[in-house]
């Protein structure tokens, strides 16, 4: 999918919501922001320069990418790895997304990541259900076992 018209699908799912995507535009081309509550909401769309062994099967046919990210809180510092582990297991009954660290941020999050021939704009939507449900239910579940501290939205 060319990059400008993946840009385009984003932006009229966006709209499709309710939401005015120039309200939501990020400092680069390609970046989003919306908010769910004071949960922040990152879309990204970007074309893969290279391939790597992970997505060799799809990139001759598609470079382009979708992503949202829903960083929903600090990974604790005391049983760090129980944590780690728990949101492998739980990956498995997710639908539309997994879990994912950033160790550089300490931060825990949900994904969704297509490449950007797949992205429905009648998709976003549940997709963006999914991830603040699982977001909010992993937090509320595990909070008090681990300490975790939520991640909030900057603006």
């Amino acid at each position: 999918m060319l990059l400008q018209d993946l840009y385009q699908t984003v932006e009229k799912a966006i709209h499709d919501m309710g939401v005015n995507p120039e309200d939501t535009r990020g400092e680069d081309a390609g970046q989003w922001m919306l908010l769910r509550e004071e949960m922040p909401i990152y879309l990204d769309a970007w074309e893969d320069q290279e391939s790597n062994p992970w997505n060799y099967f799809i990139f001759e046919k598609d470079k382009s990418v979708f992503q949202v990210s829903v960083p929903f809180c600090y990974a604790p510092t005391l049983k760090r790895d129980e944590f780690l582990q728990e949101m492998l297991v739980v990956n498995l009954n997710l639908m539309y997304g997994k879990f994912t660290f950033n160790e550089k941020d300490n931060v825990a999050a949900l994904v969704y990541r297509v490449p950007g021939s797949s992205f429905r704009t009648s998709d976003f939507q549940p997709i963006i259900d999914g991830l603040c449900y699982y977001a909010e239910m992993a937090y509320h579940v595990l909070k008090d076992e681990f300490s975790l501290k939520r991640v909030l939205s900057e603006s």
